[in-house]
């Protein structure tokens, strides 16, 4: 491990950790959460043997977190105490996950204008690179980040799926980019647009002078997939410089869905097989998860209500603050 466990659960953990990686159900956000949990019980119980109910009160919502916040950081857990339960380690209830909120955050809708600014501004990071003396990470960046954040508004993958592609991953002879890591098990498949595809040919041949012979196709100094906070952070650098509106990474792949789906607005009932495309190349398990972004679309909206008319309202849900990250 490459942090090793402390508490009494140490062995368990382990055990736990490589049965989620063998099944390729592990990330950063997990790793980080159960290590802060297992520093708790080794802190709070360091006499206890085995897990109890006491140690799973860290679990509880806090008053600084939202529901889905707590969510977010006591998953983990819940799942190890599940994994524990199977094998029979312990009798204890897993701790109850708190139930999605819905709150009222709607995607930043960009202009053209904000989104000229702001690859404009990204590309500044990109001068001369290979006569740059600074380190590999800095090398990296500035190689990386603009053709990153192109990829996402080119493709609309979600931010995870293009941080964690492998190089094998993007086939840049039929233009093709397979999906394997995404959301939960799903996989899928991204045809890739002329401009876009001989972007990323010119980016691999460049990136490989600094890291050659790499495995991940957006790599870190170490040939490791970036944290998730990596694109976060730059993004709201660069996003300064244009513009006070909220807005992130992410907002990109709402842009993605509602440029495509507003196409359609002179377009009649061969609108389900328009819907039926974006819906898998956007990774989407059924068609209703598309549905969401038609509310980001007035024109496309206006299209539906006339042809549906009495169903309009049951078709598409309202959005919600973890809308983007159901998606």
């Amino acid at each position: 491990m490459k942090r090793p466990f402390h508490s009494c659960l140490a062995k368990q953990m382990e055990e736990f950790v490589y049965s989620r990686k063998a099944s390729v159900r592990w990330n950063k956000s997990y790793e980080d959460n159960l290590y802060i949990f297992d520093n708790y019980c080794a802190n709070q119980f360091p006499t206890a043997s085995s897990l109890t109910d006491e140690m799973l009160e860290w679990c509880k919502e806090r008053s600084t977190e939202s529901g889905n916040s707590c969510k977010n950081r006591i998953m983990v857990v819940s799942n190890f105490v599940k994994y524990a339960i199977k094998k029979g380690w312990t009798k204890i209830e897993p701790p109850q996950i708190p139930s999605v909120r819905p709150c009222t955050y709607i995607p930043h809708a960009f202009t053209q204008e904000e989104l000229i600014c702001f690859f404009q501004t990204c590309d500044g990071h990109v001068i001369d690179t290979f006569n740059y003396k600074g380190n590999i990470i800095n090398k990296l960046n500035k190689l990386e980040l603009p053709v990153y954040y192109r990829l996402l508004l080119s493709t609309g993958m979600r931010t995870n799926e293009a941080r964690w592609l492998m190089r094998s991953d993007v086939d840049l002879v039929e233009g093709v980019i397979n999906i394997n890591k995404s959301k939960g098990a799903d996989q899928h498949r991204v045809a890739l647009h002329k401009s876009m595809l001989q972007l990323l040919k010119i980016y691999d041949e460049n990136i490989d002078k600094v890291m050659p012979n790499r495995a991940c196709f957006f790599p870190k100094k170490n040939d490791q997939f970036h944290r998730i906070d990596w694109a976060e952070y730059h993004f709201r650098i660069i996003w300064k410089e244009v513009s006070k509106e909220s807005a992130r990474p992410y907002n990109l792949r709402s842009y993605y869905a509602v440029v495509n789906v507003t196409k359609w607005k002179n377009v009649g009932f061969e609108l389900h097989d328009k819907l039926l495309y974006l819906s898998r190349t956007m990774g989407h398990r059924c068609v209703n998860s598309t549905y969401g972004y038609f509310n980001l679309s007035p024109v496309l909206a206006d299209k539906i209500k006339t042809l549906t008319e009495k169903s309009f309202n049951n078709l598409l849900p309202k959005l919600s603050d973890n809308y983007e990250q159901e998606k």
